[in-house]
């Protein structure tokens, strides 16, 4: 009886999205791919990859604050568009137009946020 129990609950958490919720909290399932929050150098950025309509690979990624620090800003990107494209695709690379290598200073910043571009390249 009790195992009958647990498989209706499981069932239950899984079709209205709990299950997903908490696996996206911890980093797998698919919720995660563009998660928000990414630290690095000690610093949180809000760094966000979200996809073209016509061209699922082709992403965004905008991290937020830049200014803070745009060396470490830049790479919480890189960090975003690897993790993207791994969870999404199954692999990490990505064809920049709009690069994380690029000097910041040549960057286009609105608002305390870049963004850059780029293309998943896993078939």
């Amino acid at each position: 009886m009790r195992i009958l129990i647990l498989i209706a609950v499981v069932f239950s958490l899984a079709s209205c999205g709990v299950a997903r919720n908490v696996g996206g909290r911890l980093g797998i399932g698919s919720g995660s791919a563009s998660k928000a929050s990414v630290e690095a150098e000690g610093i949180r950025f809000k760094a966000r990859a979200s996809a073209s309509k016509e061209d699922r690979r082709m992403i965004d990624v905008t991290v937020t604050p830049f200014t803070v620090n745009p060396a470490a800003s830049l790479e919480a990107a890189r960090y975003q568009a690897t993790r993207y494209c791994l969870l999404t695709y199954g692999g990490s690379d990505t064809d920049w137009t709009i690069s994380p290598d690029t000097p910041p200073d040549q960057l286009q910043v609105i608002d305390d946020t870049v963004t850059l571009r780029g293309r998943c390249t896993q078939p």
